[in-house]
């Protein structure tokens, strides 16, 4: 096995790990940076639409920058952030993020006078060159960065488990480089989980094949607590058709260089969504979306995998030919974006809940363990604060790591368990056995169908008890088709496969234990959202004993406070 040594080792490299290794770099640490995918080519980041401008930016008025701090606070985490990470977040990203990307040469979309163009309204954003390709266009100069620092890197290489010491201290990882099948270890003084957090545990799904959940499989392994599993977030307006188009998504939201947004149809050819008119505050408020599209679906007048019907045709056609890229997918459908609407179904797109960190520094429960972005707890993400969260870990890492001392050794007994535990997954599939693939699509047919939008006490425990069952039944006679070490994907889902079980459990767990609806997290047997007992963490912790335990951490509400105690679900406007 090979054995590599770092300073610090970051697993993922979307925009929060990239950035972490880049300002671990200038801080004068030596980072290796390890990704399942490509450096800049994969997970969630390269799918950030568009920019949210932060405090004063072109012209942003005082009460923009007041309502931007209440749609982040309110709309895109439901109460359930710390506000002065918020505000901090806030003004870094006005203050460095933008004049870094800048400086960078990320090209924001401007008109014929040269000037930015913005979304017109009360939460403003931009575009780098288009609509819906800022995070391709921002992580293409992450990646030249990353080159032009000289950070050591690892792609296409899985992380499959956290190594401790006998104090419990995180002190290196053990992974797979799947081209050529080479199992490696890296001893480091701490490591940086950035693993994202668009989670493909459901049949329709934004992520990418690369995201299965694994960073809070590697957390919880090592001890770490989570919070807020069960806040899993939701596309509304992706296209219901082709199924390999499911995260292409029909902005709900406001366009960049118009007043105006898509309009939500059900059945019958009635609007249930309008941002302009629903939630005028908010710019991307994808859980009011998603409650408007629920009501429908109640009245048998929508689906969840279809049955709505979402259109630009009121709008100018060269608005979104000049600064969105939908007119072009329009065209491969062989529909007009200015006269048609196209069917759209609903997709898991993002998990706001992860592992507990501080978000004033980002160190988790474990020592030696941090995290930047979305696998963590405390935020629900977008581009420039998952940035702010990989500069905050840097500074945090910088302040505990000396540079260039001796990593402490690597727990050879750890290094052994997990070396033999993958050779063991590279066998062939059994006679009457199942390949992992098989595994991962019923982990993600069952998450769709008991674990969507209506969470009820009967379908969460039929979901617990299949989770369990494909565990004790499955798993024992999973095999591959394959056994070649190079490039074999069978070997990769295995892995991935004990992931998404882990986490699929811990998601249901974690759901039965709020017992209120919030967001985009509806109970019909809590049918009110509860900001007296559960305006808070819910932390999934592991006792003495191992055993699950939960406990709730409230949010202080120090600028914005929810305008009610208690108070029916579907009236909660956010």
């Amino acid at each position: 096995m090979k054995v590599l040594s770092a300073d610090v080792v970051v697993v993922g490299a979307g925009g929060a790990g990239s950035y972490a290794a880049l300002r671990l770099k200038q801080l004068g640490l030596d980072p290796i940076l390890v990704t399942k995918g490509l450096v800049g080519k994969s997970g969630c980041s390269i799918f950030a639409g568009n920019l949210v401008l932060s405090g004063r930016m072109l012209g942003t008025t005082e009460e923009q920058s007041r309502d931007t701090l209440e749609y982040f606070a309110k709309y895109w985490n439901n109460f359930l952030i710390d506000q002065h990470y918020l505000v901090k977040a806030g003004k870094w990203i006005e203050e460095s993020f933008y004049p870094e990307l800048d400086e960078a040469g990320l090209y924001f979309r401007r008109n014929d006078q040269g000037d930015i163009v913005a979304s017109v309204g009360r939460v403003r954003n931009i575009a780098a060159n288009k609509q819906g390709q800022s995070g391709m266009l921002l992580m293409d100069r992450r990646r030249k960065q990353i080159e032009q620092l000289d950070v050591r890197k690892l792609e296409e290489t899985t992380v499959t488990a956290l190594l401790t010491d006998k104090e419990g201290r995180v002190v290196g990882i053990v992974g797979l480089q799947y081209p050529d099948g080479e199992i490696i270890a890296i001893q480091a003084q701490a490591v940086v989980l950035a693993t994202g957090h668009s989670d493909r545990l459901a049949k329709r799904s934004t992520g990418t094949r690369e995201q299965s959940a694994d960073g809070i499989a590697l957390a919880y392994r090592v001890g770490a607590e989570l919070a807020n599993l069960e806040i899993q977030w939701w596309h509304t307006s992706d296209f219901a058709y082709p199924k390999t188009w499911d995260r292409m998504h029909v902005y709900p939201n406001p366009l960049v260089g118009s007043t105006e947004t898509a309009r939500m149809y059900n059945s019958d050819g009635e609007i249930f969504f309008e941002q302009k008119t629903t939630a005028p505050v908010a710019l991307a408020p994808y859980a009011t979306q998603f409650k408007k599209l629920a009501e429908q679906v109640m009245k048998g007048k929508a689906r969840f995998d279809g049955g709505a019907y979402t259109s630009y045709s009121h709008i100018a056609p060269e608005v979104i030919e000049d600064y969105n890229y939908h007119a072009k997918v329009f065209d491969k459908m062989g529909l007009d974006v200015a006269t048609d609407d196209v069917e759209t179904a609903v997709s898991w797109h993002c998990r706001q809940g992860g592992i507990n960190v501080d978000p004033h520094t980002m160190r988790t429960s474990v020592p030696g363990l941090y995290v930047a972005g979305g696998v963590g707890s405390h935020s629900n993400g977008g581009i420039g604060v998952v940035t702010f969260d990989a500069y905050v870990v840097a500074g945090s890492v910088a302040s505990d790591v000396r540079p260039g001392e001796v990593p402490p050794l690597l727990p050879a007994e750890q290094v052994e368990v997990e070396h033999d535990r993958l050779e063991g997954l590279l066998h062939p599939m059994p006679a009457n056995g199942c390949t992992p693939v098989h595994i991962k699509n019923l982990i993600r047919e069952l998450m769709w169908d008991k674990m969507g939008f209506v969470k009820s006490e009967e379908n969460m425990q039929s979901a617990l008890q299949e989770v369990r069952e494909i565990r004790d039944r499955l798993i024992p006679v999973m095999g591959l088709k394959n056994t070649t070490r190079q490039y074999n994907y069978g070997w990769i889902d295995a892995i991935d496969a004990y992931n998404m079980l882990d986490v699929a459990e811990l998601t249901i767990l974690s759901s039965l234990n709020r017992k209120e609806s919030r967001g985009p997290f509806f109970r019909p047997e809590y049918p009110y959202t509860d900001n007296t007992n559960w305006h808070g963490k819910n932390i999934l912790y592991r006792d003495s004993a191992g055993e699950n335990r939960f406990r709730i951490e409230m949010f202080d509400t120090p600028f914005l406070k929810p305008d009610f105690d208690r108070r029916d679900y579907f009236e909660v406007d956010w």
